[in-house]
């Protein structure tokens, strides 16, 4: 049995680093979201006599999926928005409005000929929305359109139907619109496109036409990313064939602050303490962010309450031996650790600006091992309700070692 910050700690860097809960992007990944977000922009004007762009998405390539399994077991979503606003209002217009402004309808009416909202979103394959009447139009170049007094919605991309269409209270009605996903190609290959916007018909047709839609339309079919297919060999290494005997050792002093050289030995778990190789991608074969997590944890004694510590090291590569840094703020490289805990810890810390050497790096069976230095944060029961002031320590530096069993790969 562990203790519970244990398993706080566990559930966080599982959320950081399990394909189901999430995962880092490849590269290739980042850059392909990068260049559709930028040929959608592009696509839109920018530059109108009487519109100003107020508010729109940036182009930055995603980093980070909370859906682990998105572009590669379900389809790769990019999503961009542009807000417009009227300028250069006229002072007849402006009275204009004031008359028309005087209830909810009437705002509604001035805001959908002044504002304008348009968001893309490229391979979506369902969408429900509640609206006004929306009628069923051809406009080119999209394979489904539906228009309303307020807003309008366009698709592009082959098998869109409307498989809802409910009446509701007060003239409104709910929609259904979806496709079907073509699961034969690369789930990041674009297959769909989906325009949702807001505003008068006359304002959503008159960017509609400023609007370079041949350059949105063509997106789909594209895929600029080359990944290998599950049905692809996934290399891995063969495991020793008999696992090597031997203790887990994990050693270390704090120096500084709270700490005078004071050394830690943690003691020996065949459950709490192993190192095992972790790919981030849900496709096995391939290991572009796969980490070795190192997970050190004192195994509890409940009878005595004895009081035990845990090192969690996240290493960011994997089958290799090596040297890498840690830092607040590293994207694959952890080193967190706690002492003294029993239903939280008495002392916490985390890297701030250290080293680890991984100078052994076994098959499965055996060990992997290496040393680590540098300065650590430290917090002091930090579970606890006390002051900001009362749980920060001064940084300590810190020096130790790990040998740890190497376990089975996680995929």
């Amino acid at each position: 049995m562990k203790t519970i910050l244990y398993i706080v700690f566990f559930i966080a860097l599982l959320s950081k680093t399990s394909a189901q809960e999430g995962r880092p992007a490849l590269a290739s990944e980042t850059n392909e979201d990068e260049r559709v977000k930028n040929i959608i922009k592009k696509a839109f004007p920018h530059d109108l006599e009487n519109w100003e762009v107020e508010d729109e998405s940036k182009t930055d390539g995603i980093t980070w999926f909370h859906n682990g399994g998105e572009a590669a077991n379900s389809p790769f979503i990019h999503q961009y928005k542009i807000n417009y606003k009227r300028k250069n209002v006229s002072e007849q217009e402006r009275e204009k409005w004031k008359k028309v402004a005087v209830d909810v309808l009437g705002i509604q009416k001035m805001m959908a000929e002044t504002e304008c909202e348009i968001v893309v979103t490229v391979n979506t394959f369902f969408t429900e929305f509640e609206a006004e009447n929306l009628q069923t139009k051809a406009v080119s170049p999209f394979n489904l359109s539906m228009v309303g007094p307020f807003e309008a919605k366009y698709f592009v991309g082959n098998g869109w139907k409307l498989s809802k269409n409910e009446t509701l209270e007060e003239n409104r009605r709910n929609y259904v619109v979806e496709a079907a996903i073509n699961k034969t190609v690369p789930m990041t290959q674009i297959q769909t496109i989906h325009l949702d916007c807001t505003g008068s018909p006359t304002v959503i047709d008159f960017f509609l036409k400023n609007t370079d839609l041949k350059a949105i339309q063509a997106l789909v079919g594209q895929n600029k990313i080359i990944q290998p297919t599950n049905n692809q060999l996934v290399i891995k290494e063969k495991p020793l064939a008999k696992p090597l005997e031997g203790n887990n050792e994990i050693e270390f002093t704090l120096n500084g602050g709270d700490f005078n050289n004071r050394a830690f030995k943690l003691r020996h778990s065949k459950d709490g303490e192993f190192g095992y190789l972790l790919n981030n991608h849900p496709n096995p074969a391939i290991t572009d962010n796969a980490i070795t997590r190192i997970l050190i944890q004192e195994d509890d004694d409940f009878a005595t309450k004895n009081k035990t510590g845990f090192l969690d090291i996240t290493i960011p590569f994997i089958r290799k031996t090596g040297e890498f840094e840690v830092f607040k703020g590293a994207e694959k490289a952890s080193f967190t650790g706690g002492i003294n805990c029993w239903d939280g810890c008495e002392y916490s810390f985390d890297a701030d600006g250290m080293k680890v050497n991984v100078s052994r790096y076994d098959a499965v069976g055996g060990f992997i091992e290496g040393t680590f230095e540098g300065e650590v944060t430290v917090g002091y029961k930090i579970n606890q309700p006390l002051d900001n002031d009362q749980k920060k320590r001064p940084n300590a530096q810190i020096k130790g070692r790990f040998k740890v069993h190497r376990k089975e790969d996680r995929y």
